[in-house]
């Protein structure tokens, strides 16, 4: 066990009804409906940052090769062995039509070389252009998210690594959630193949993901940018599958190229993160962009001899066209840094083509883990 340091431990407008709708919506900062993102969960992150590094390395054992069916992915971020875990992750999703920030707080336990499971609680901060305050350019609001919880099986099948994680997020409460109110279940699988390139410490591994769900996820464990910090949620069954190619350098840089599709089957509502309840303005909705102009969609959308858009209501949900979606992207990951290890950074560009609209992502995630286990079991 190591000794410790002195270091201390550190301008379109949306149906009148939906106003009333959000009177009991709970935001947090200053004014009641006015808010500020929230930088002190950062701050608190930053601080934090020193203490693991706090404790001085016991003497390094022998490697040992793993076993034929443990999972080597290059995706994989939990610990080799048994014991809890955690986590700290910051994401950021900024278009020309706001931002939307994610903060994530996650506890769980590695149960065994192949099972673990985990809970989390997100919160959510928009930046809108939809300012209810006429000096004001923007508008910027911070709500808690739907908790979520997680179990993951992680294994290897003929030189194939292969994860499944099988989500549960309970925003029983739309108000006051930034959810859809509804129980949502999402099953993600993971597959990659490593190969290494020459004799070059460049590893190239191609990559499969398949995964269906009640409606779109902001899944936390070996998340995707075009899935984290949307603009957007939808309710109802959803496919999703994204295939790509990953180049690892010196097994700290990772560089990604995909292209990912959304499937809807069934009835589809969308709930906007961008356009409040509790606000008439919205924006024009083009290309199929409803979200940018309703809370909520869930009639038909007709088009006007004008080219201009009209909105028509009826009860219950809309047609499954309105979750459609597909598109691309490129990303580079830095899983570790010399002097913050447990640091990791994720930067990104997401072109959706259905939607034709580009977002730039970024996302920071701090691992507590080997804190949380000095504090608990002594390692």
């Amino acid at each position: 066990m190591g000794v410790r340091s002195a270091r201390p431990d550190c301008a379109r407008t949306q149906p009148l009804l939906a106003v009333g709708f959000a009177l009991g919506r709970h935001l947090l900062g200053k004014g009641t409906r006015e808010v500020r993102p929230i930088y002190t969960f950062l701050l608190v992150a930053l601080l934090m940052a020193p203490c693991g590094r706090a404790q001085t390395a016991p003497a390094a054992a022998p490697a040992q090769k793993p076993a034929e069916d443990e999972n080597t992915s290059i995706f994989n971020d939990l610990p080799s062995t048994e014991g809890p875990t955690a986590f700290v992750q910051v994401e950021g999703n900024h278009h020309n039509m706001g931002d939307v920030l994610t903060y994530d707080f996650n506890v769980g336990y590695k149960i065994n070389s192949h099972t673990s499971a985990d809970f989390g609680a997100p919160l959510y901060s928009t930046r809108t252009p939809f300012s209810i305050i006429s000096k004001a350019d923007w508008r910027d609001t911070t709500i808690i998210g739907a908790p979520y919880i997680d179990v993951r099986y992680d294994t290897k099948y003929k030189h194939v690594n292969v994860t499944s994680i099988l989500t549960g997020s309970a925003g029983f409460n739309m108000v006051k959630t930034y959810s859809d109110g509804r129980f949502m279940v999402d099953w993600f699988n993971h597959f990659d193949r490593n190969y290494q390139l020459l004799n070059y410490d460049v590893l190239v591994t191609p990559f499969l993901n398949l995964g269906a769900g009640t409606g779109s996820v902001d899944r936390q464990i070996m998340p995707r940018p075009y899935e984290l910090a949307r603009p957007y949620e939808t309710l109802g069954n959803l496919g999703n599958g994204e295939a790509g190619l990953a180049f690892t350098f010196k097994k700290v840089y990772r560089l990604e190229a995909s292209a990912y599709g959304l499937a809807p089957e069934g009835p589809q509502k969308i709930y906007s993160r961008l356009v409040s309840p509790d606000n008439l303005l919205g924006g024009d909705g083009h290309h199929n962009r409803f979200w940018d102009a309703l809370f909520e969609t869930s009639g038909y959308y007709y088009q006007t001899y004008e080219g201009l858009p009209t909105y028509y209501y009826q009860q219950g949900a809309g047609p499954s066209w309105l979750s459609r979606d597909n598109g691309e992207g490129a990303y580079l990951t830095v899983t570790s840094f010399k002097k913050a290890k447990n640091l990791s950074l994720q930067l990104g560009y997401t072109k959706s083509v259905r939607y034709d609209y580009g977002s730039a992502f970024i996302m920071l995630r701090y691992n507590f883990t080997g804190l949380l286990r000095n504090l608990t079991i002594g390692e």
